[in-house]
């Protein structure tokens, strides 16, 4: 709070130092899109070995996968018969390792509007939300045949994980304007805070362009059965969480009404995503398009 009064009393000083005209208040619209990219801790998530100690029914695990014996003869079934320079033995799962985790860049808008105290100052409200895919590897190390047998070499098999989450975000932020020697030109900063909603929506090994699902969609202490004609859930994995933000960019405004401002973000987020969801930063570049509510006024 006393940030924020220093703010206002900086702002309002500094306006009206620059200018002896009325300070003009009222509301802007805006619609931001641009790009989002995610924290790698967080990715993390979506590689299938949840934390024991923190585990939830629903969290991705690979297990759930590979200790299914339906799911673990489809797997080396696909393997032997798309890969002939190795040895598949049905009665030895060969060892897996997986890769660390990171989010692939996303598409992400906002929208919302904000209050004009005076030519320096703004409080914005907006709504956000992004798709975010979350991309690694697990190894399969199989004995190699041929030369590869004769030399002893373990053939390393790489097949996709991957995961795809939801955020959603509720925020508000303060907008601090710089006047400068160009009319149209207004340097800012922008901080403030949020509540966000993750949702994941689906976690995958990928075999052969074949998805095994990493979510127990049939309920606490059920597995998978092809035998058992039992009905699939869709459980509710995430929650809501928080986060703080600071910014900067630039105002180019065309008229009174109407203006474009290039924006980078960096936000640090709380997610509920279990023990992967410890506060980490991410990051947004976007364009921002304003429309002040002069536009609607009679001319």
């Amino acid at each position: 709070m006393i940030f924020f009064a220093c703010c206002v009393f900086f702002a309002e000083n500094t306006f009206a130092q620059e200018n002896n005209q009325s300070v003009p208040t009222g509301f802007d619209f805006f619609f931001n899109a641009g790009m989002y990219k995610g924290h790698k801790f967080n990715a993390d998530y979506y590689r299938g070995v949840p934390d024991n100690l923190n585990k939830r029914y629903g969290d991705p695990d690979i297990d759930f996968v590979l200790y299914n014996r339906y799911r673990r003869d489809e797997i080396l079934a696909l393997v032997r018969d798309n890969n002939r320079g190795v040895i598949v033995d049905e009665n030895n799962f060969p060892k897996v390792s997986l890769s660390n985790m990171h989010y692939n860049l996303a598409f992400y808008f906002e929208i919302g509007a904000r209050y004009r105290f005076n030519e320096s100052l703004m409080l914005s409200f907006l709504f956000g939300q992004t798709r975010l895919t979350a991309s690694g590897d697990a190894s399969f190390g199989f004995l190699g045949t041929g030369s590869n047998l004769d030399v002893g070499n373990i053939v390393y098999l790489k097949y996709p994980l991957m995961g795809k989450e939801r955020r959603t975000f509720f925020q508000a932020h303060v907008t601090c304007l710089f006047h400068t020697v160009v009319d149209y030109i207004f340097p800012f900063i922008e901080f403030g805070g949020h509540l966000n909603s993750a949702k994941v929506l689906s976690a995958d090994l990928i075999v052969e362009k074949r998805f095994f699902d990493m979510i127990n969609r049939y309920g606490e202490g059920y597995h998978y059965d092809p035998s058992i004609s039992a009905p699939k859930i869709n459980p509710h994995i995430g929650g809501v969480g928080y986060g703080f933000l600071g910014g900067f960019g630039i105002r180019i405004a065309f008229s009174e009404w109407a203006a474009v401002e290039p924006v980078v973000q960096v936000s640090f987020d709380k997610l509920n995503l279990s023990s992967f969801g410890k506060i980490r930063p991410n990051y947004s570049f976007m364009i921002r398009l304003v429309v002040g509510d002069r536009i609607f006024a009679n001319k």
